[in-house]
């Protein structure tokens, strides 16, 4: 009986360590995804359908805390005098900007304690041109401010 016990408790051991070990892989593998894509920017764009308008995307990878990334994008912006603040939730870290007609909302989520994704959205009113070069050279001065080494993908 107190064999049958011992065998029962190394089976379920057992069991939970190669049900964890999977888990552990997948992790350490996207950690090393997300170090290769640090600091590359990647940028899509979604023409007028329409009538509607047309959205630009910009993202990237830092190794920097979410909050950290945050509070820089935020602090720019208070500082741009050219853009108008028009929401902004810390909690969420998420940001809506405007100037004239054209909108950029900026969210950064969190994969770690010190790595982060900063993702841009623009969107141009009607008879505005593109965002795409605006919300790109956004996502470059968060990492220049940061003292971050960031280029846009090819």
């Amino acid at each position: 009986m107190k064999r049958l016990n011992r065998l029962t408790m190394l089976a379920a051991l057992g069991g939970l360590v190669l049900a964890a070990m999977p888990f552990g892989a997948a992790e350490a593998q996207w950690v090393f995804l997300a170090r290769k894509a640090m600091g590359r920017i990647h940028q899509m764009t979604e023409g007028q359908q329409n009538g509607r308008p047309g959205y630009d995307f910009a993202t990237v990878i830092l190794d920097a805390s979410a909050d950290k990334v945050f509070s820089t994008a935020l602090e720019l912006a208070r500082k741009n005098k050219s853009v108008r603040i028009l929401m902004h939730d810390a909690h969420a870290r998420r940001l809506q900007i405007a100037e004239g007609d054209r909108t950029a909302t900026l969210n950064v989520v969190p994969f770690s304690d010190d790595v982060a994704q900063l993702l841009i959205a623009g969107h141009a009113g009607a008879g505005e041109s593109s965002t795409a070069s605006m919300v790109v050279h956004a996502v470059l001065r968060v990492c220049k401010e940061m003292h971050k080494h960031c280029e846009v993908s090819q």
